[in-house]
């Protein structure tokens, strides 16, 4: 962040080549170009770039990623000037990210954590979703016991990045949470509809063909990209071995974390929130660090919710996770590695089944019980 303020020349980065709040110009771009009826620009890869361009000079590579029905919130920021924008992006993220939050902190930290982690730090510095992603993840979770209904709309909308959503589905089938499907189908299927009458079919025809294209060409890239630091993903920490070696760790990666939502699969909710975003983060080879805002919350919950509780190899292992969206940066490797021993000290946290505290007899007898439910 400082960096981007000491290179500051109006509104550009002037080193790097982009703009202040720097993937924020995704959303107001899109906003604009909806506005202004000109949508033929947004997965026009050279048009979208031009068109950035004549307004900023010129910048390092931008696209839109995001499905049409995204269009809807983007509209709100690009119908006001940038920086106004971005501020209100910040604020109004920042905001309700810590407004979700208010179930899952413990009472040693303050609510001021959940904005603060390292993760969210990245995503204010990059001006992304992550408050917005995360904020509905914990809100999902936090409704879908009491207000099935009202936790199905909030998943309907998690498709604005919908690869992020996988364990939102999956918690839905093992919950057997059948009105909160059919809400989330519902929600679902009326933003794909509502965007693709208002803003025409041709749209998500572009964005299924250009955006799966162009996320395969990102991670077979073999030159060096700054965003791959930013990726704590398997593959892309052994992306310079052969695509073989790459691919088995990451499918071994996804295998251990989808594994431990499985023996996480009766904890509460709220427990289950965070281990469900901890196994997203592993198990998808495309995933950002600023992605990662209910992960390096949840293992700050779990770090200071069970301080007394955990052992010192169990907080350095918490401590590792916590930072991983900053670890990531210094290399690849360590962010999935300090992610997945996070994880397992966290389901073992949930599932009852920390061995802190425990004699050796009590440790013996507890490997003969299933997995227990928390209350």
């Amino acid at each position: 962040m400082l960096s981007d303020l000491m290179q500051l020349d109006g509104l550009r980065l002037s080193e790097v080549r982009l703009v202040i709040g720097r993937d924020f110009l995704n959303v107001w771009t899109a906003g604009q170009l909806t506005l202004s009826d000109k949508l033929a620009l947004l997965y026009d890869y050279d048009g979208y770039r031009l068109w950035q361009s004549a307004i900023f000079g010129p910048l390092d590579p931008y696209n839109y990623s995001y499905p049409p029905h995204s269009l809807f919130l983007a509209m709100s920021f690009g119908a006001l000037p940038y920086p106004i924008a971005l501020l209100a992006w910040t604020l109004i993220g920042a905001g309700f990210f810590a407004w979700t939050a208010r179930a899952y902190m413990p009472p040693q930290l303050s609510l001021w954590t959940s904005i603060l982690t390292p993760a969210a730090l990245v995503n204010i510095w990059a001006g992304h979703y992550g408050f917005v992603i995360g904020g509905m993840w914990l809100l999902f979770f936090s409704l879908l016991a009491r207000f099935p209904g009202r936790a199905g709309a909030i998943a309907g909308l998690l498709t604005l990045k919908p690869h992020l959503g996988m364990l939102i589905a999956v918690t839905l089938l093992i919950r057997k949470a059948w009105r909160a499907i059919g809400v989330a189908v519902l929600v679902t299927a009326g933003l794909i509809l509502a965007s693709g009458a208002i803003f025409g079919w041709d749209l998500w025809r572009d964005w299924l063909l250009e955006t799966s294209s162009l996320q395969t060409r990102i991670l077979q890239d073999e030159s060096y990209k700054f965003y791959f630091f930013m990726m704590p993903s398997a593959y892309v920490a052994l992306r310079g071995l052969p695509m073989e070696i790459a691919t088995s760790a990451q499918i071994a990666v996804a295998a251990f974390a989808l594994w431990c939502v499985w023996k996480s699969r009766y904890v509460r909710n709220e427990e289950l929130a965070f281990i469900a975003a901890s196994a997203t983060v592993l198990t998808l080879p495309y995933i950002f660090n600023y992605d990662l805002t209910v992960a390096s919350l949840g293992f700050a919950v779990c770090l200071f919710g069970r301080w007394k509780q955990l052992n010192k190899a169990e907080r350095a292992a918490l401590w590792f996770g916590f930072a991983a969206p900053l670890l990531v940066m210094v290399d690849n490797l360590f962010a999935p590695a300090s992610i997945a021993m996070a994880m397992f000290v966290q389901v073992r946290c949930a599932t009852g089944r920390s061995p802190v505290h425990l004699s050796g007899l009590t440790r013996l007898l507890d490997r003969s019980r299933p997995w227990r439910v928390m209350p």
